[in-house]
């Protein structure tokens, strides 16, 4: 059957992209080679088209396959779900070898080159995306799904084992990266539901399940567990086609989830927000009668537009056969509205608010903090605002800040390597829990308010001198700038002594004329990007910033050369 799905697919895909994919570079090329890039631009951009919901046109231009690709055929940023799509593709007439190692070797290594801003190995294509790609490397809210997508049916052990080295690498301090491989077998099976997919139907049971009839109808309860994996199992991503963010990478907050799930499961139901889901339409069926201990519903054309996040935990979690039964211990909140009788744009709404209203965040708890508040009234008194409130309007000025650059401040003036990457990687974990470290060791009774406006103060003078090297450099240089920043100012509150920022008498204008900051930031960013270069020369710069360890091995290594340094 092999043949049959490769000519399926090869019909399908061409009658999609032949009149747009870009064959100019090869225009001299044998008509059997030029067949041949016809085939695997077409299948690439496909894989675009299917897993990125790209339209034709966006995925036909993502092409990136020529001389100098260094492995990778196509990028797509979907700012949608801030996704960097990443892909290559081989087009295996046979239908039935694989792509080569060598081949999944170099591509891995390109996307390595590529997270580290090394657009000189690559070709024109590449670098007309640069200034896209870029922002999105550099943005810590973004996700990249790796796509290995090939018209055969294999893939050997070799090959695996260097993804699952790739991804251990790459998603070494927080999941970042994601893998997807395409075979025959997915797209054959992806061209029988199309694009956006046949539309989902679930049949679900719900416990303790209640009904709301107006002014639309909708059923709430608990789901389990292992019935939630399942939806996972079968329809992935698709399952948020109408969210807003999808689901984003490992972030705190998953790794909170998955603790509950592995620890506490019992417990989730009380500790979870639980699942939106919008549908066409709702009918329970007759299994258990009008009795509300349980009920089965049959939901027509659903998504989830709300609990992306605990659904994809959830569902990865229970990829492990063994950690289903595990589940079954564990029910979360469900809450399901129809759309049968809505008007048209009323499930759009459902979606944007609840993605959007009553949302807290960790930094609305900081307010409760009696030290915060003596905090605001020392500087007030001093004629500095400084504001505490997610909701104040804030136009940061010569004598106004905000939760955000003390929190920046302290962290970087503090002696612990590991609260200045957690600064790095979530700043909202610094403030989770107002009685315990890490945000203790930022905010407590010996902390001053003037002392707080001191490391404010030298903050915006190392960002504002990081700024100025970040626009001469490029590539791996300009990487290091960007994503090193926090470790830089750490290294600079140490050289200057924070303790001398504590003192009733400093003034900082007298410190800025005895200290030359432009040449602490340089020296500082030197001594970095060369003990990178010596030790981790390898690395994937925005990874090694949020990786303890590594951060604690590098200040240490930093301090060393400086111990040898003559002033």
């Amino acid at each position: 059957m092999s043949i049959i799905h490769v000519t399926q697919i090869r019909n399908y895909i061409t009658n999609l992209f032949e009149d747009i994919i870009d064959l100019t570079d090869v225009e001299t090329a044998h008509l059997q080679q030029k067949e041949n890039f016809l085939l695997t631009r077409s299948l690439t951009a496909y894989a675009v088209y299917y897993l990125a919901s790209a339209s034709v046109e966006a995925a036909a231009a993502s092409i990136t396959d020529g001389s100098e690709d260094n492995g990778i055929d196509a990028l797509h940023y979907e700012e949608r779900n801030k996704t960097l799509y990443i892909v290559q593709s081989k087009w295996i007439y046979d239908g039935n070898s694989e792509p080569s190692n060598g081949d999944v070797k170099k591509f891995l290594s390109g996307i390595k080159d590529l997270f580290n801003l090394r657009f000189e190995v690559f070709n024109s294509k590449v670098n007309s995306m640069k200034d896209k790609i870029t922002d999105a490397v550099l943005d810590a809210n973004t996700n990249f799904e790796v796509i290995l997508v090939y018209t055969g049916l294999n893939f050997s052990d070799h090959s695996k084992r260097d993804i699952d080295d790739f991804l251990a690498d790459v998603n070494d301090a927080s999941e970042i990266c994601s893998v997807t491989i395409l075979n025959q077998s997915k797209l054959h099976e992806s061209l029988r539901s199309g694009v956006t997919g046949d539309p989902i139907n679930i049949q679900m049971g719900i416990k303790e399940w209640g009904k709301k009839s107006e002014p639309y109808e909708a059923f709430y309860g608990q789901v389990n567990g292992a019935e939630v994996a399942q939806w996972w199992t079968n329809h992935g991503k698709k399952l948020f086609a109408k969210n807003l963010r999808e689901l984003i990478g490992e972030t705190d907050i998953n790794k909170d989830i998955r603790k509950t799930i592995e620890e506490e499961p019992e417990k989730f139901w009380y500790y979870n927000n639980g699942i939106t889901i919008v549908c066409n339409s709702i009918r329970k069926s007759a299994l258990g009668g009008g009795d509300n201990a349980f009920g089965n519903f049959v939901c027509e054309d659903i998504s989830i537009v709300n609990g992306a996040q605990t659904v994809g935990t959830i569902g990865k979690f229970g990829s492990d056969g063994a950690a289903l039964e595990h589940l079954q211990s564990l029910y979360v909140p469900v809450r399901i509205i129809s759309l049968e009788q809505a008007y048209e744009d009323f499930g759009k709404q459902i979606t944007k608010n609840n993605n959007t209203q009553n949302r807290i965040e960790n930094r609305d708890f900081v307010s409760l903090d009696p030290q915060q508040a003596r905090i605001q009234t020392e500087l007030a008194i001093e004629g500095i605002k400084y504001h505490i409130m997610r909701s104040e309007t804030i136009i940061r000025a010569e004598k106004t800040f905000d939760l955000v650059e003390s929190t920046t401040a302290l962290a970087c003036a503090s002696s612990s390597v590991a609260i200045a990457v957690q600064l790095k990687r979530e700043i909202g974990k610094l403030w989770e829990n107002i009685e315990k470290t890490p945000y203790m060791q930022l905010f407590n009774p010996g902390i001053s308010g003037l002392y707080v406006w001191n490391c404010v103060q030298v903050q915006r003078c190392v960002d504002r001198e990081i700024q100025l090297i970040t626009s001469s450099k490029e590539g791996r240089d300009y990487s290091v700038a960007v994503h090193g920043n926090r470790i830089i100012s750490h290294l600079i509150f140490q050289d200057i002594n924070p303790n001398s920022l504590k003192s009733p008498s400093f003034n900082f204008e007298d410190f800025l004329t005895r200290t030359d900051i432009s040449v602490l930031v340089q020296n500082n960013y030197d001594f970095l990007n060369q003990s990178i270069n010596d030790f981790y020369s390898n690395a994937v710069i925005p990874t090694l910033f949020k990786n303890v360890s590594k951060c604690h091995d590098l200040v240490n290594k930093i301090n060393e050369i400086k111990v040898g340094t003559p002033d």
